[in-house]
This record gives structure tokens, C-alpha cells and sequence, in this order.
């Protein structure tokens, strides 16, 4: 079963019908929010799914709630919501970094980049600040052998090994887009601590990629030609 419609939820298309594990890929993708309301729906559909159904849940949290410099209400948020799954003893949390696939939300790091180059509208780079770019089916396919496995943990994150500067990922989407972008820049920002290594296991068991040029073909893969996004 799948409760949600967006790109996550999309790319989990397999577990529509598995009648032992629920993906709840219904929660806030908006790392800016700060509507209460939004946050309280995503509580109550989450509580509402491990109260109400005894199927295992797979919960999609965020890679940032380890950085303590990530205190806004979405990352609250998202370390409140992980710590309900997992203290229900039925549910898997999958920590994930910036997801890359074919949406239209303008809201997604991307998509926002990307928009910023084609329309010459100004970039602010913090110049410490890093991300680190998956490809949602990457993320589908991990997700679903450490799913399959008898000995996966509760709580993995699922990502890449590459967590780049700011500027240095502005400069792969310069070359993939064969625009230069207007950027300022700051001194400001930290770096992005993720623990990839059970991903690049798994990544090696089923034959991906995630070599030094996985984030430029990531970028290649869905801006490098027109696609209807």
C-alpha cells in the first residue's frame, strides 16, 4: 500500500499491492515550511497509519536532522515524526538528501537551481553549505533490497558518497545546462555529514554506479535534455 502521490510515491509504484508494507510518501517535501497546519496533517495521517494498521511502515526522513545547525520547524519536525516510527516498533526510516526525478515542484533544490540558470534570475550561494544529490529511482531501487533483506536496520540513510559545495553543483548544472549562472556568494553555510556506506553496499550488490561523476549524471540525466517536468 502507498499513501501519497508525489514523486516518492511514484517511484514506490511496486509496493501498491504488497500487503505486508505500507510507504507513507504523503509528508511535508517543503524544507522551508513553516505552516503548523501542514506539519499537524502529516502528524495525524502518520499516526493515524501506525494506530490503525499493523502492515510495516517505511517512512521517508531527511539526512539533515543529524546536523544540529538544522533547527527549523521542518527538521523538528522531521526528527518528531522519525522518533514516532520507530519507537512503534513496526516502522523503517529511510533518511534521504536532495531527491532528483521528474516533477513539477518548484520547490524542490533541482528544479530551483535549474529554473534560476535558464530564467538569469540571481543565485545567493552559501559557499560551506553542501548537498548531496540521489536519483529517486537509485533510492527506489536501495530502498527495496534493504526492504527484501532479513537483517535491515529500522532507521538507514540513502545516499549518495558525493556531498558537494553549493558553487561546485551550481557549476555541474553551468555545464549541463551550458549556461552560466549569476551567482553572489557568501561565506556562510556548513558542511552536510551523511553516512552513505550501507547504500554503496547495497548500491554494489545490485550493480549502480555511485563512482565521482554519479551527481553530473544525476544533473545529466534529467536537465540535460527537454523533458516535460
Amino acid at each position: 500500500m502507498i499513501l501519497g502521490s508525489g514523486l516518492i510515491a511514484r517511484a514506490f509504484h511496486g509496493f501498491a499491492d504488497d500487503p505486508d508494507t505500507l510507504v507513507f510518501a504523503s509528508g511535508v517535501s517543503n524544507s522551508g515550511e513553516r505552516d503548523a497546519a501542514v506539519f499537524l496533517r502529516e502528524r495525524t495521517l502518520l499516526e493515524t497509519a501506525l494506530d490503525q494498521s499493523s502492515k510495516r511502515l517505511v517512512y521517508f526522513g531527511s539526512c539533515n536532522v543529524v546536523n544540529p545547525e538544522q533547527n527549523s520547524p521542518y527538521f523538528q519536525h522531521k526528527r518528531d515524526m522519525e522518533k514516532r516510527v520507530l519507537d512503534s516498533g513496526k516502522g523503517v526510516v529511510f533518511r534521504l538528501p536532495q531527491v532528483v526525478g521528474r516533477t513539477r515542484n518548484p520547490n524542490t533544490l533541482t528544479n530551483y537551481l535549474r529554473d534560476c540558470i535558464v530564467q538569469a534570475r540571481p543565485l545567493t550561494l552559501w559557499t560551506r553549505a553542501q548537498r548531496n544529490l540521489i536519483d529517486i529511482d537509485d533510492v527506489a531501487a536501495i530502498a527495496t533490497r534493504l526492504l527484501a533483506s532479513s537483517d535491515a536496520p529500522a532507521l538507514a540513510s540513502i545516499a549518495s558518497p558525493w556531498s558537494l559545495a553549493m558553487p561546485h553543483l551550481v557549476e555541474l548544472f553551468e555545464q549541463v545546462l551550458e549556461k552560466k549562472a549569476i551567482v553572489q556568494l557568501v561565506e556562510r553555510g556548513e558542511h552536510m555529514h551523511v553516512d552513505s556506506s550501507l547504500a554503496e553496499t547495497v548500491a554494489r550488490d545490485i550493480g549502480l554506479d555511485l563512482g565521482p561523476d554519479y551527481p553530473l549524471r544525476v544533473i545529466q540525466k534529467y536537465y540535460g535534455t527537454p523533458h516535460e517536468s
